[in-house]
């Protein structure tokens, strides 16, 4: 539960704050003067709720991609609220306003934010990641399902090669970016790394932290490119213990970043 002081001094201030949905699902929003954008609105009630309860009034929707648990309160909330959608050109949602290519620079001056397009396929061909920085100049990635702390979206509608390609463009930002994923994962994505990179004492490290944050109600999100960079496998796949390791699952040597990435993923998949 967020402490209403907290989201009061978020609402004056300026700053991002995630609003739980379903199961483990997180729809992120900025916020700043009593005026609010949120990404990926799976669920219409939450977000209302939320709004209503702080007296916000919402101005602009962005959508990552067109799974239904990032979808689902896009069409009632922009109706209610007369709200312009962002979403992939390649996006087919009928109530999507404005399409987007990659390098696209959205401005959103009542919340002193800029986001740019990066497109991102793997999980699905439309998806697109939103990254920019903040009022405090805090760098910040909102990129849905593609990356996930200690893990990555699994590759559904496109292939491996485009997956692979989509994290090495993110990992590749600069390395104090916040990482603002939509579900809460990192507990079981720590678990599964751990057995991958069994000699990473961050990792025991982090998923203690994990454990000790949701005992509490907190979320373990947002992470961070360098600190991706110690645990994830996904985004380690040129490190000589991530490769044994592959190889060892695959039970054959593994020649390329490409063919670990794969391996990782069917690993995971599986876990």
């Amino acid at each position: 539960m967020l402490d209403r002081k907290f989201v009061n001094r978020i609402i004056n201030f300026g700053g991002i704050l995630p609003i739980a949905a379903f199961k483990d699902n997180y729809i992120w929003s900025i916020i700043k003067n009593g005026k609010i954008a949120v990404i990926d609105p799976g669920d219409y009630e939450v977000v209302l709720r939320f709004i209503e309860k702080y007296s916000l009034r919402l101005i602009a929707i962005l959508i990552t991609h067109h799974h239904k648990d990032h979808t689902d309160g896009v069409e009632r909330l922009s109706k209610k609220f007369k709200t312009p959608v962002f979403a992939s050109k390649k996006s087919k949602l009928p109530f999507c306003n404005n399409h987007l290519i990659e390098n696209d620079i959205i401005k959103f001056r009542e919340l002193g934010i800029k986001l740019k397009t990066i497109d991102v396929p793997g999980h699905t061909d439309d998806h697109i990641a939103f990254y920019g920085k903040t009022i405090k100049n805090r760098k910040v990635l909102f990129c849905g399902d593609a990356l996930f702390s200690a893990g990555c979206g699994r590759v559904l509608e496109n292939n491996y090669i485009q997956m692979f390609n989509s994290l090495k463009k993110l990992c590749n930002l600069p390395l104090d970016t916040l990482i603002f994923c939509a579900h809460e994962y990192t507990i079981s994505n720590l678990i599964w790394a751990i057995d991958v990179d069994t000699d990473n004492r961050y990792l025991q490290y982090c998923y203690k932290h994990a454990k000790l944050l949701r005992r509490y109600g907190y979320p373990t999100i947002p992470s961070s490119i360098i600190r991706e960079s110690y645990i994830n496998p996904f985004l380690r796949t040129d490190y000589i213990n991530i490769i044994k390791s592959a190889s060892l699952h695959a039970k054959i040597q593994l020649k390329s970043q490409l063919d670990v990435f794969i391996e990782l993923r069917k690993w995971k998949n599986a876990s």
